[in-house]
């Protein structure tokens, strides 16, 4: 936003501060400013009048005018479309050093020149010739709005022309130094300044607003409201308005549009002008209240929604004068407007929606009072007396935020006094209660302030004007406390996962959480409900959030695979979206290409295949077993895929890919596991070093080849056979019978295992097989 010296001088006296004053105030206080510039007319740019125009005899686009500057007149040639007899204009004269288009040149110089025979001794000036923003497409046109026009005045002279221009970044939550009103209260409060705001006054007309409109609320608002009735016989424009509306982006081609968008530029409250329909007898009758999807509207007598406060004007224009319309200024709380929109996406006018979001002005009367002033200045209107209003909201609903007197000095780390504290939120409009032993305060914010709700947020508005250079450097002291959570365990957990794979030869990627819906639909995964969609993404092709990292990993395989890597392996861990857009982690892991690139002792490279890749999975992830899967997913390859499963629960899928999405992507030999369920690491107590030697047997059984071997372990595991420490598949054998070798580790932890013991064991897990599986030693 960009607010003017001249301007903040309408509500507070800044005469005694100078411009880097103003501005290092600003910064100090949180309000950043982004630049600052003088506006200022070069000399020798004098008021004139255009006494008359007549047709240039040799171009049929220009016309010669002759311009009376109070001492004499002179002949200029202009090519205006705009320029007319009895208008006030600029007039740059001989000599004159207007600021150049060129960016070779600074400016150019104007000179007497013949232009198609015809002698000019100057230039009527446009606002960008003369450096200022776009105000039209001809000539710029002086007004009242700049004071007294005095021909050959110079323009530098007048005070709205030798100002300073301060460009204001603000923060979100800062919806009240949205208008020019609230960057004076900032420096009214650091420079105890007394602040002025227009008061409510009668204009002369005798009629009052009750012949005029009906009020009636038809729920109970948590909007507020405020009306003014004016007939308005005809608009004219204000120069000075439209520079400023100008350089802030909000000029419109409407004189009254302008009048009210330079009111809510001024006092930072929102307006909407409606006509009241001509020859109408009886009062219009306003009826609020809530539309179908609960946003708080105006409707007129026949029922038409003439406006969504906060949101955006249904009403038309008024175009043709003479007219009557009712000026609204309206407040809607911020939150409740953020989260109606936020479900239900609406038409809405982006200016009006802007600031109602981030906190409008809630002093409606000020703010109508301020465009009132306008209109009786710069139109020719009557303003009916009286106003009627709509505020049903309660004072208990304004926030209460009750605090230790001491909070605040060891939030800052300096013992500040009671009177200090109560002066400076004082100064900020904050109402203050002490209690009955002055041992705590009452602090209720200023109702424009929507964004003070907490201790923290007292704390940091006193701080920001007391100064934080005020507060003195000390020592940082700490005492750093063990404090181990799920959280920190988690990550831990997850790094440690990334270290094994990067150990492993895997590189770790980060992609997009953003991703196309209509490729995870292809590659056979779930994607979000269409109505959980991202609604603005940053390209078409990132439409959606990922509900897997597998798609993403293996193009960037194929992209690495283009660029003639043979041996590729990659990682992610990172978030992931179910149907409903709630978040988990996942880990992904792919392979492609070879597993060893060509050197000896395998001169063409050694291949990955699902047993040897499987074993870099468990050696990142930890030890697993693998269940087929009953529904292989469609990237996958039918049969070479299985579920991971870890303490008897799945945990994730390991597959070899899909041959037709290896030959689409133009990969060989791709491999990939997706573990959903990162399952947190604990800190467990480490194992006693064993001080005897394993026992090793190995036993060969005849069994049904379609046995699962996950079953047969789960078999033995629930025989809690004494000192079986593991067990896992060693061999099969295929000839007219199928057999598998079984590896048995048994350690005793107090003495060394007899024979006896060790095949009384064994003959307890070959027992216990053939009674479940009618399995048999292999003779």
């Amino acid at each position: 936003m960009i607010v003017s010296s001249y301007y903040l001088s309408y509500f507070v006296d800044i005469e005694q501060l100078s411009i880097s004053q103003i501005c290092q105030t600003l910064n100090d206080i949180g309000i950043e400013v982004e630049g600052c510039h003088r506006l200022q007319i070069p000399k020798n740019v004098v008021v004139g009048k255009v006494v008359e125009k007549t047709p240039h005899p040799n171009a049929n686009k220009l016309n010669i005018c002759q311009v009376d500057i109070g001492e004499k007149t002179l002949q200029i040639v202009c090519g205006a479309k705009n320029v007319a007899k009895d208008q006030f204009v600029a007039l740059a004269l001989e000599g004159a050093k207007l600021p150049s288009k060129n960016d070779n040149e600074a400016f150019f110089a104007i000179k007497q020149s013949t232009l198609r025979g015809v002698q000019s001794c100057g230039m009527i000036c446009s606002a960008t010739e003369l450096g200022l923003s776009v105000v039209n497409e001809g000539i710029m046109v002086l007004d009242s709005s700049m004071g007294e026009l005095v021909l050959g005045k110079e323009l530098s002279d007048y005070s709205f022309f030798n100002q300073y221009l301060i460009e204001v970044s603000l923060t979100p939550n800062r919806g009240d130094c949205l208008c020019v009103l609230g960057i004076a209260r900032e420096l009214a409060c650091v420079h105890n300044l007394m602040l002025k705001t227009p008061k409510e006054r009668e204009y002369g007309i005798a009629l009052g607003i009750g012949r005029a409109i009906n009020l009636s609320a038809e729920c109970h608002l948590k909007s507020k409201l405020l009306y003014k009735v004016v007939q308005i016989d005809s608009v004219e424009n204000a120069l000075q308005e439209q520079i400023m509306l100008s350089y802030n982006g909000l000029l419109s081609d409407n004189a009254l549009e302008n009048h009210k968008r330079f009111a809510m530029y001024m006092s930072g409250v929102i307006f909407d002008i409606y006509p009241i329909p001509e020859h109408t007898q009886t009062p219009t009758a306003l009826k609020v209240r809530q539309d179908e999807q609960g946003f708080e509207c105006v409707f007129d007598t026949q029922g038409n929604k003439l406006c969504v406060i906060g949101v955006k004007n249904y009403a038309p224009a008024l175009e043709s004068y003479p007219s009557l319309a009712i000026i609204q200024a309206s407040f809607v709380p911020p939150e409740v407007l953020a989260k109606a929109l936020f479900q239900h996406h609406i038409e809405q006018d982006p200016i009006t929606t802007y600031r109602s979001v981030r906190g409008s002005n809630t002093e409606l009367l000020m703010g109508i009072s301020l465009l009132c002033e306008l209109l009786n200045t710069y139109t020719q209107c009557s303003i009916y007396s009286g106003f009627q209003e709509l505020d049903m909201a309660e004072e208990s609903e304004r926030c209460l935020i009750t605090m230790d007197f001491h909070a605040i000095s060891q939030a800052i780390g300096k013992d500040v006094q009671k009177e200090e504290i109560a002066r400076v939120l004082k100064q900020l409009d904050f109402h203050i209660e002490a209690s009955g032993d002055g041992a705590f305060l009452h602090i209720t914010p200023p109702p424009y302030r929507h964004d003070i709700a907490s201790v923290q947020d007292i704390t940091e508005e006193f701080l920001r004007i007391y100064g934080i250079k005020n507060i003195p450097s000390l020592p940082y002291k700490s005492e750093q406390k063990l404090n181990v959570t799920d959280t920190l365990l988690a990550y831990q957990h997850k790094r440690d996962i990334a270290k094994r794979a990067i150990t492993l030869g895997f590189y770790e990627t980060i992609h997009y959480v953003f991703y196309q819906r209509s490729k995870l639909l292809e590659w056979g995964y779930q994607v979000l409900e269409s109505t959980l969609d991202l609604q603005n993404p940053i390209t078409s092709e990132l439409d959606t959030l990922r509900t897997s990292l597998i798609p993403a990993l293996f193009e960037s395989a194929s992209r690495n695979h283009n660029l003639g890597f043979k041996s590729i392996r990659l990682f992610e861990i990172g978030s992931v979206y179910d149907a409903k857009r709630q978040e988990r982690k996942e880990l992904g892991i792919i392979v492609s290409g070879l597993k060893t690139k060509e050197a000896y002792p395998y001169p063409k490279g050694e291949k990955w295949d699902f047993y040897s890749f499987a074993k870099e999975v468990s050696a990142i992830v930890g030890d697993f077993t693998l269940v087929k899967t009953p529904t292989p997913p469609k990237n996958a390859h039918p049969h070479i895929c299985a579920d991971i499963m870890q303490n008897g629960k799945a945990v994730g899928i390991i597959a070899k890919l899909h041959p037709s999405f290896e030959k689409t992507l133009e990969l060989e030999d791709a491999f990939y596991a997706q573990i959903h369920t990162l399952q947190a690491s604990t800190r467990a107590h480490p194992k006693p070093y064993p001080k005897l030697h394993a026992n090793i047997r190995d036993i060969t059984i005849i069994i049904d080849k379609c046995t699962p071997f996950h079953a047969i372990q789960e078999a033995i595991e629930a025989l809690e056979v004494e000192d079986l420490e593991a067990i896992y598949p060693l061999d099969v054998y295929e000839d007219t019978q199928f057999a598998l070798t079984i590896r048995l580790v048994f350690r005793a932890q107090e003495k060394s295992l007899t024979e006896e013991e060790l095949a009384s064991r064994i003959q307890l897990v070959l027992a216990h097989l053939e009674q479940q599986f009618g399995a048999k030693l292999k003779g």
